[in-house]
């Protein structure tokens, strides 16, 4: 039976320069089990944020058919974002209490099940389509336990890397919702494309098959036999495994939610900026499309190409500051990223007025901004879940991630208040509010920069468990 110490007191031991010793834990590249971790979590994670996509895509067919109003649009839409807050907290419970993996397979299952239910919706019924939604949003609430599971997994010096693949997908997924709106709803029609919701389903069976639980949570949970054969699994037969094991040598139960409370510093950073990257984010790409064909004067379609062109770039430079947040650390990347999304964003404003430069450069400008805000993303993935002790990792990842999501509402409708929109899910973009509503979302972005570069502790190139008494 496994020994329980008090909640407020840490596994951890702490050697004479104050922290645990890393070697082992923190050198070599990931072995062949943790990029299969990797590309597991990865997978799930792009078809999981696909089924969140999917409903804009399944809009554009039935909001005529169906005669909605902006007003009942604006509902279904933002159900899921609601759904995400409630999912956040919830997900992050379960996985300190039941396991990650356990916590895994739940949200995939739970986003698959409501996606193929969608499928099902009754003609014109838009009430069951916002349920359905809310439970999407639910189960996706729960992404950063992919980023968390990949981060328990892999060396400290490949885990920026690794998060930033996961963090890419969600681009990947905005990607392969709009390549299969494009190709397949002709011929499958609505219906079918909810039904493509049931994919994350095989990854999550592939995770069953394959994936071992966290090492991490099985020795802090004093399960050491489970733990050591998860290590031995992923580090390979020749890794020093003592020498993680050791840290973990005094089991205990997660702790009160008080305790997460206590940590301001860690609250306030993840928070923060969560809140301001994601509202600055949503918003930005829900503008874009509409910024696009005013100023450039292009087809809808055009614009959407060149929207999947920002996206396409936006995925390489997540991957590429997962890279360079393990050589040069987090809060510089990330917070370099998020300023200079900030400012570009304002340039860009004054560019498509005509101010500065001609509005034929409107497009570079945009789309620096535009990578500069996924590169920041990248970081805030992984930041959000390795500044967390493990006994409080997955309900203060849950809890920032929670903050994101109410920034993903907060975003749309502060940039309709601004502008004086009726419509507050896509603000109608007019050359005229461009420059205020930039504003509003370069400040947002800023927020997020000056949190990463002022609040925010270094994480970067240090174990799990050397992070454990840093910035509480």
């Amino acid at each position: 039976m496994a020994t329980t110490i008090h909640p407020d007191v840490s596994p951890t031991p702490i050697t004479a320069t104050g922290a645990a010793p890393s070697g082992t834990q923190g050198a070599g590249r990931l072995t062949a089990n943790q990029w299969k971790i990797v590309a597991i979590c990865a997978g799930a994670g792009m078809l999981e944020t696909m089924d969140i996509y999917l409903i804009a895509f399944v809009l554009t067919a039935i909001a005529g058919p169906w005669q909605l109003s902006y007003g009942i649009s604006a509902t279904i839409l933002l159900s899921s974002g609601i759904g995400a807050v409630i999912g956040s907290l919830v997900w992050g419970q379960v996985a300190d209490a039941i396991g990650r993996r356990r916590a895994f397979l739940a949200t995939i299952l739970c986003c698959s099940a409501a996606s193929l239910a969608l499928a099902f919706a009754p003609e014109g019924n838009w009430l069951y389509l916002v349920l359905f939604r809310t439970v999407i949003g639910f189960g996706t609430g729960g992404f950063f336990i992919f980023v968390m599971l990949v981060q328990e997994f892999v060396p400290a010096r490949r885990r920026g890397f690794a998060s930033g693949i996961v963090s890419a997908t969600a681009v990947g997924g905005l990607l392969l919702g709009a390549a299969s709106a494009s190709f397949l709803m002709p011929s499958i029609g609505w219906r079918g494309i909810f039904a493509l919701g049931m994919l994350p389903a095989v990854a999550g069976l592939l995770a069953a098959l394959i994936m071992p639980e966290s090492p991490r949570w099985a020795l802090a949970r004093g399960h050491a036999e489970e733990g050591r054969r998860a290590l031995a699994w992923s580090h390979g037969a020749g890794a020093n495994l003592d020498e993680i094991a050791a840290a973990y040598a005094l089991p205990q139960e997660p702790p009160a939610w008080r305790a997460v409370l206590r940590q301001r510093r860690r609250l306030a950073s993840g928070m923060l900026i969560n809140f301001g990257l994601v509202g600055a984010y949503y918003g930005t790409v829900l503008w874009a499309p509409t910024l696009l064909a005013q100023i450039h004067t292009l087809s809808a379609a055009e614009a959407a190409r060149m929207m999947m062109a920002f996206s396409a770039a936006g995925l390489v430079g997540r991957v590429l500051t997962g890279w360079l947040a393990d050589r040069f650390g987090r809060r510089r990347c990330g917070g370099v990223a998020a300023l200079g999304a900030a400012v570009l964003l304002v340039l860009a404003a004054l560019v498509a007025r005509g101010d500065v430069l001609t509005p034929g450069h409107f497009r570079l400008v945009f789309g620096l901004a535009f990578v500069c805000g996924d590169s920041s993303f990248a970081v805030m993935a992984m930041y959000t879940s390795e500044i967390w002790p493990q006994r409080l990792r997955g309900r203060g990842s849950g809890l920032c991630y929670g903050a994101g999501s109410v920034g993903k509402i907060v975003g749309p409708l502060g940039l309709a208040l601004i502008v004086g929109a009726s419509d507050l899910i896509k603000p109608r973009a007019t050359l005229e509010a461009i420059l205020p509503a930039f504003l509003f979302l370069g400040a947002l972005f800023a927020l997020a920069g000056l949190a990463y570069l002022v609040i925010a502790f270094e994480t970067g190139r240090r174990t799990l468990e050397e992070l454990e008494h840093e910035g509480a």
